[in-house]
């Protein structure tokens, strides 16, 4: 197994769905991740029909954000102090999303 892949939180009052992944250190920097995004966020897009997908990625993960953002995503802001995380405490998270009309165009 190199890593996992999810979407969660579906909320279907406004059509959207937080995604989230995680890739063994191993296996990084060979593009797996970001076409791990890709396949996701069209199924969600294509087949799901959601209208909106979001991830939230602590602000030293770089890497992680290079993956949204070659996906598609954008930066829409910092969430402060906004979630518990194992073995770091209190962090503050930036939230990315895309909209299905931005993944169409």
């Amino acid at each position: 197994m190199l890593g996992i892949i999810e979407a969660a939180d579906f909320n279907q009052k406004v059509n959207m769905v937080t995604i989230g992944y995680f890739l063994s250190e191993a296996h990084w920097g060979r593009g797996i991740a970001t076409e791990a995004v890709a396949i996701l966020v069209d199924f969600l897009f294509k087949d799901v029909n959601v209208n909106r997908i979001q991830a939230e990625v602590m602000p030293p993960n770089e890497n992680s954000k290079k993956v949204l953002l070659k996906n598609g995503f954008i930066k829409e802001g910092t969430l402060r102090q906004a979630a518990l995380w194992a073995g770091k405490g209190i962090v503050d998270l930036e939230i990315y999303g895309i909209l299905k009309e931005d993944y169409v165009n």
